[in-house]
């Protein structure tokens, strides 16, 4: 079995295109000549270089822009003063949330220590109830003003970091109380 035939495609005709570039001059188009328009070099020489004009405008090559140089020092650069594009109030967050979950964190790794001494159940009641109470209050000052801060500001790393540590702990903690509720009652 053999592929249909398609019918011949005719040959393109290109024609000069509009100037993209208004400030580019188009060149005409020149036409075909039958003769070389340089005259053949002399024998062992090589030939010149011809430049044939194309039908799209080439643009010129845009000059470098530099920022003008420094009054104190000639042959440097002026940069200017960058303002630091910060977000006090997203930096607050995390630094709240952070610190909270470290101190959670020391909580867990300094409660079997606690443990194992004498009298250290109810000591370390009362500090697991305390840390707790108040981690859960710290974790939501954080992750309003984490929220409020991504409302705000363009820079919102910080704030969304914080928004997800204190979340979770917020979370994790509002669970902890619930399940320690539900165990005193069932």
């Amino acid at each position: 079995m053999s592929e249909p035939q398609q019918p011949p495609v005719p040959p393109a005709v290109h024609l000069p295109a509009a100037p993209q570039y208004p400030g580019v001059p188009h060149p005409a188009a020149a036409p075909h000549a039958t003769a070389p328009q340089h005259p053949a070099p002399a024998s062992g020489a090589p030939a010149p270089p011809t430049a044939h004009p194309t039908a799209y405008p080439t643009p010129a090559p845009a000059p470098a822009v530099y920022p003008p140089a420094s009054p104190l020092f000639p042959g440097h650069l002026a940069y200017r003063a960058q303002a630091r594009e910060g977000n006090p109030l997203g930096v607050t967050a995390f630094v709240i949330a952070v610190a909270t979950l470290a101190v959670n964190l020391f909580g867990a790794v300094a409660r079997p220590l606690v443990y194992s001494g004498d009298g250290g159940f109810e000591f370390m009641l009362a500090l697991d109830n305390g840390i707790g109470i108040l981690s859960f209050f710290t974790y939501v000052v954080a992750l309003v003003l984490a929220l409020v801060a991504v409302r705000r500001s363009s820079a919102r790393m910080l704030a969304g970091i914080a928004i997800g540590v204190a979340g979770a702990g917020a979370i994790g903690l509002a669970f902890t109380g619930l399940t320690i509720a539900l165990y005193q009652y069932y």
